[in-house]
């Protein structure tokens, strides 16, 4: 509840010459303060999808151009565990900027020597989340069986949430440091990783904005690893489309878009690591 203050006074009909009078206040003139209590109004929530807006005809794709030679970077994050000889016994990924990273990846870092976690001054077994970023490119770009959806007025879109990898039985049970009790980090002495070139073909899907002028001007990814974002927005840039129809004019519209690419691309190598103390994993209890 909340509570208001309000000012409580007498309300005079009186004659015009109660009005005229001046001087000290009276009794009845004194403010009195009194604390009401009002009650809290409910909100409700809206189940409304925002990307929704009414058309009658959704837009169609006229001409597009896939990418080619076109630059591309990202981020991959991933657990690690050292045990106190300063090995790495294996890992786990916890998001991949491009499709194909995970052999590499892993094979990488158990083959390179670690500083050991500490807790206190004695050496002992940790994960450690590592950041690594990755620069490729994509050599060459097609896209097939696209298909434009009108959003579900009821349901938000919701991106793909990224794909969970376990640990293996091993790591499950390798005894470890919770990182609230480590003195200082595991660390890698040199980690440099190479991913091999590779063609891979996979699905995508994205809300886009198309403007009544027929193009693509902004775009929200549903399904996609980040580090082709980049890849996406220069395909979109090149859409030509025959604009949404709303009582037989031209029409602004958001559409679910998803279709297959086919990307050819050059190796993945990475160009710096980096320890995230601001991250910590902890491997899932061994039900085994």
């Amino acid at each position: 509840m909340r509570l208001v203050r309000v000012t409580a006074g007498l309300l005079l009909l009186a004659a015009p010459w109660v009005f005229a009078q001046s001087g000290a206040p009276r009794a009845w003139q004194q403010r009195l303060d009194v604390d009401i209590a009002l009650p809290v109004p409910i909100v409700g929530l809206s189940s409304a999808n925002p990307f929704a807006i009414a058309v009658d005809q959704a837009p169609r794709l006229i001409s597009s151009t896939p990418p080619r030679k076109l630059e591309v970077d990202g981020v991959a994050m991933v657990a690690a565990y050292v045990d106190p000889k300063g090995d790495c016994l294996g890992g786990v990924p916890l998001e991949l900027p491009f499709p194909g990273l995970t052999t590499a990846l892993l094979e990488e870092i158990t083959s390179v020597r670690f500083d050991p976690a500490r807790a206190a001054d004695a050496a002992v077994g940790s994960w450690v989340v590592l950041a690594l970023e990755f620069e490729g490119r994509v050599k060459e770009s097609s896209v097939g069986s696209p298909s434009f959806e009108l959003p579900d007025p009821a349901s938000p879109p919701v991106p793909a949430a990224p794909q969970r990898v376990a640990p293996s039985g091993l790591l499950l049970r390798a005894p470890y440091t919770p990182q609230d009790r480590l003195s200082s980090f595991a660390s890698p002495r040199r980690l440099k990783v190479k991913a091999p070139a590779q063609e891979v073909e996979i699905p995508v899907r994205a809300m886009v904005h198309i403007t009544a002028g027929g193009r693509c001007d902004r775009f929200v990814p549903l399904n996609l690893e980040t580090g082709l974002h980049p890849w996406l927005s220069a395909y979109l840039a090149t859409w030509r489309l025959e604009p949404a129809q709303f009582d037989g004019e031209a029409h602004e519209a958001w559409v679910v878009w998803s279709a297959r690419a086919l990307l050819k691309l050059t190796s993945l190598d990475s160009n710096g690591v980096m320890v995230v103390r601001s991250r910590s994993y902890a491997p899932p209890p061994d039900e085994s």
